[in-house]
């Protein structure tokens, strides 16, 4: 009980590594180098989104997976609009992606606790041309 405990109180803290850009800052940052935006729409109080930002994106980005993508991280209670544009539904977490396709922003999602293969599928369809 006490691992299960302790694992919760981790899941909402996290880990300190908070080096993301803001959604603007993202934004602007994707659409200068033309790569694709992946914006992980979450909360502080959210459990299972502070696991996959911990377990699934943060590997990912120290692995390499994501240098050819823009990363952001949303709060959906300190953004509460810009998570309503982003977010289809209310559950959380989700994983929203944007690319650029024939001059156009073309979206594409994921919605629920997601692992490395599913957000690497994700991005290969993004990507596709």
């Amino acid at each position: 009980m006490v691992h299960v405990a302790l694992a919760f109180i981790l899941a909402i803290t996290g880990t300190g590594k908070e080096s993301s850009l803001n959604y603007e800052e993202a934004f602007a940052k994707a659409e200068k180098e033309k790569k694709p935006l992946m914006i992980l729409v979450g909360a502080r109080w959210c459990a299972s989104c502070q696991v996959m930002k911990r377990d699934t994106l943060e590997p990912m980005k120290e692995s390499g997976d994501l240098k050819d993508v823009v990363v952001a991280l949303i709060d959906k209670d300190e953004r509460p609009e810009l998570a309503e544009q982003l977010m289809r539904g209310e559950t959380l977490p989700q994983v929203v992606v944007y690319s650029q396709q024939a001059g156009n922003w073309k979206r594409f999602s994921l919605t629920g606790m997601q692992s490395r293969s599913r957000i690497a599928e994700l991005l290969q369809r993004a990507n596709a041309k």
